[in-house]
């Protein structure tokens, strides 16, 4: 099921109207990952892996959307098993992963961005693993379990300690912005206790309004109520500004920007493997290196 949903997204994204922006998709991903040429070893499986790319993560720029979800939500043509299975892969897994344990029909791995480790179903006949290799990959979920796409960008051993460095940088980057998300959210949390405390001392004032015969005692408590209802409006518009600024925040930086950032890490050491393997009695340093 696996193999048919993702050879069915790869006819569909590669066609009408799905196929508009792939030309232009392909340019920026070459910018990134280098041009591939036909003589090239790797050619097949760095065409397959440009195609999950935009599949998967390409944002298509009038909707904001992936070309997954765009195929998703509008293609009324897909079988409903199909629909079915390529609904799961929104949740995708495309990370560094390395093997941590090779068992008869799975593989254990390590994401290397957020040490998560997953049980992967592998055919022994499929298997394309060592240990302790490292590789790019995309994990896919079906039925509560993991499976690989099959495309990889294999790494040489010699790059490990290059590529954990490259990966510690982009995590002090998501460390940074998720300290700045929990000053923003600790601030709103402070600006609501302010606002129900304006809103509690209002429901009292009402109350003794409602009571007071009193007008000299009436007068005192409508100007305090007014002034109460000031306050109660510059919190309201505080909490809400607040709200929409860390629903931004969290769209771009924590969520987009640390993907962004993970997908131009893998695409650099992509750039560099295809170097690697064009390369005659080069050192891995010479090209694993910034």
């Amino acid at each position: 099921m696996i193999k048919d949903s993702l050879e069915y997204l790869i006819k569909a994204a590669t066609n009408t109207p799905y196929s508009k922006n792939l030309l232009a998709a392909r340019q920026e991903y070459n910018k990134y990952t280098g041009d591939i040429f036909d003589d090239d070893k790797s050619y097949e499986n760095r065409m397959s892996l440009f195609l999950e790319w935009y599949i998967f993560c390409y944002i298509d720029p009038t909707s904001d959307e992936t070309v997954l979800k765009l195929i998703i939500n509008n293609d009324k043509k897909i079988p409903p098993d199909i629909l079915k299975t390529i609904s799961s892969f929104d949740s995708n897994i495309h990370a560094l992963f390395i093997i941590k344990k090779i068992k008869k029909n799975s593989v254990r791995v390590l994401n290397l961005f957020n040490n998560e480790q997953y049980d992967v179903v592998e055919p022994l006949e499929k298997f394309y693993f060592c240990k302790n290799s490292i590789f790019e990959g995309r994990l896919l979920s079906h039925e509560k379990s993991y499976y690989f796409t099959g495309m990889f960008c294999f790494h040489p051993d010699d790059s490990k300690i290059f590529i954990k460095h490259e990966i510690k940088k982009i995590l002090k980057i998501e460390i940074s912005n998720i300290n700045i998300l929990n000053e923003k959210n600790e601030k709103l949390r402070t600006e609501t206790k302010k606002l129900n405390k304006a809103i509690g001392d209002t429901k009292k004032i009402q109350l003794k309004l409602h009571l007071s015969k009193s007008e000299k005692k009436i007068f005192e408590l409508n100007r305090k109520l007014s002034k109460i209802e000031s306050i109660n409006v510059f919190y309201k518009d505080s909490c809400s500004s607040l709200t929409k600024e860390i629903s931004i925040f969290t769209k771009n930086k924590i969520i987009r920007e640390k993907k962004l950032n993970q997908t131009l890490l893998m695409f650099k050491l992509s750039l560099m493997q295809l170097l690697f393997e064009r390369s005659r009695n080069i050192q891995i340093n010479n090209i694993y290196k910034n």
